[in-house]
């Protein structure tokens, strides 16, 4: 699933990069980060909606 959204480079990775994907009320995807700070970006988003 990570390789599919983009959080690891390939299939053998040995864990994830840590990424941020806003989902709107209709469930798409609003936005996509690919790089975040996993304790900063839920407070950042909030803060923001």
């Amino acid at each position: 699933m990570g390789l599919a959204y983009g959080a690891c480079d390939d299939a053998s990775s040995a864990c994830a990069n840590r990424i941020g994907v806003v989902i709107g009320p209709e469930g798409k995807v609003q936005e996509y980060h690919a790089n975040v700070d996993a304790k900063n970006f839920p407070v950042e988003v909030c803060a923001r909606i």
